[in-house]
């Protein structure tokens, strides 16, 4: 097996992604005001725009020609990096927005949701590839459909949320 046998995958992962950002956009600009209004409900669309970009960069990464697996597994690494980081920072607003015992309980349901599961499984299979073995794309798959699914998870709650 090899890094380009994995180019459908990316393929797939990418368009689908690339399809769900654009109906995010289109989510987020019909309901525009609400959402600028109120910190929550714009975390929530910061949270899921992060969500469907992992396996849009995922798949470029999948897709780049003649890669070695060293140097994927360090660009897997900073992108899981950078991923998680933006996701702890985009929920921010999310956490002062809420009372201190709903944030208590958000707080829980965060660090065992898709976006910390996630990220685990990019760092995961950067990991796995720097150590020389293709394989650790398998981890991806995981990751790539957490990922998909907790976007829209996310933008399914902050599109129904209609807390005042």
């Amino acid at each position: 097996m090899t890094i380009a046998d994995w180019d459908a995958f990316g393929q797939v992962a990418g368009g689908a992604s690339g399809a769900l950002i654009g109906l995010l956009f289109v989510a987020v600009s019909l309901n525009r005001d609400r959402i600028a209004q109120r910190p929550g409900l714009h975390a929530g669309a910061l949270q899921t725009l992060i969500m469907f970009m992992l396996p849009l960069l995922i798949s470029i990464l999948l897709v780049t020609p003649r890669q070695p697996s060293l140097f994927l597994g360090i660009e897997i690494i900073a992108l899981g990096s950078a991923h998680g980081l933006a996701l702890v920072l985009a929920a921010r607003p999310k956490h002062k927005a809420g009372t201190e015992e709903h944030s208590r309980i958000a707080r829980l349901l965060e660090y065992t949701s898709p976006n910390t599961v996630t990220t685990v499984f990019v760092l995961a299979a950067g990991a796995i590839l720097i150590s020389g073995r293709v394989a650790g794309v398998y981890a991806l798959v995981p990751a790539v459909v957490l990922a998909l699914i907790g976007g829209v998870a996310n933008a399914w709650m902050f599109l129904i949320d209609d807390t005042d």
